[in-house]
């Protein structure tokens, strides 16, 4: 086995879905330089973002950029058929959308409600199934939630389908992890990443890419070998669901 392999096999592996762009490619700069081998997924690698070509540039073999349309109900599959069995350590879940601007339940059609649930909740689950195989004992899978999806932290009612699509989501996860992946030996994650300088989040929001990125990582990996399902802030604090 040459060196580079040997360091490379050594590099615990991460897979980060939705890397194109705010924090999706905020986790992946900062598994980066926190050691990890990672695998990126975008829509489309010929249209690959430049922030994330400049990061592929500079840490060579280190990451690794894939196709990845969660709207396409094939691409799990296929995708844990490329991944050897029992090699992730961490799987990140980032995509997701906010849904229609009115955001009103009596407003919404099925197929803006369809995208939504399905996006937000639905193609999140479809993944982290198809890729339980790959999971390495002790690892860890994190969903990118929302404080949003909380129940009983809901004291304002605002934006009423981007909340019920992650509180779909929570609820989802939370038979997932019962059956499947705590049994597997695989602990889960709902993160709340804060409210993020992101296209999302808007310019007023009060915590940076880097900052809500830096503080998710560390949660993970502290979360490493902890099989168990959790609903934590960027901090490290718990939620309530």
């Amino acid at each position: 086995m040459t060196g580079s392999a040997s360091v490379e096999h050594a590099m615990p592996q991460a897979l980060v879905v939705g890397a194109s762009r705010g924090i999706g490619l905020g986790l992946v700069r900062v598994l980066l330089t926190h050691g990890w081998q990672v695998t990126a997924t975008v829509r489309d690698t010929a249209r690959t973002p430049q922030a994330l070509s400049e990061l592929q540039k500079k840490h060579d073999a280190a990451l690794k950029i894939v196709d990845l349309d969660l709207s396409q109900s094939s691409r799990p599959g296929e995708l844990a058929g490329s991944l050897s069995s029992r090699a992730l350590n961490l799987l990140v879940i980032s995509a997701g959308i906010m849904g229609p601007d009115h955001q009103r339940a009596e407003q919404a059609n099925r197929e803006e409600t369809g995208e939504l649930f399905d996006l937000n909740a639905m193609a999140p689950l479809r993944l982290a199934r198809a890729l339980l195989p790959a999971m390495a004992p002790n690892g860890v899978i994190s969903f990118v939630s929302s404080r949003m999806g909380s129940v009983s932290l809901n004291n304002l009612g605002d934006r009423e389908l981007y909340r019920a699509s992650k509180a779909a989501l929570n609820s989802l996860s939370r038979g997932f992890a019962i059956n499947e992946a705590i049994p597997a030996g695989v602990g889960v994650l709902n993160l709340h990443p804060g409210w993020v300088q992101t296209d999302m989040g808007g310019g007023e929001a009060p915590i940076t890419i880097e900052q809500s990125a830096t503080g998710m990582v560390n949660v993970m990996e502290d979360a490493l070998g902890q099989v168990e399902q959790r609903f934590l802030d960027f901090e490290g604090q718990t939620l309530t669901w």
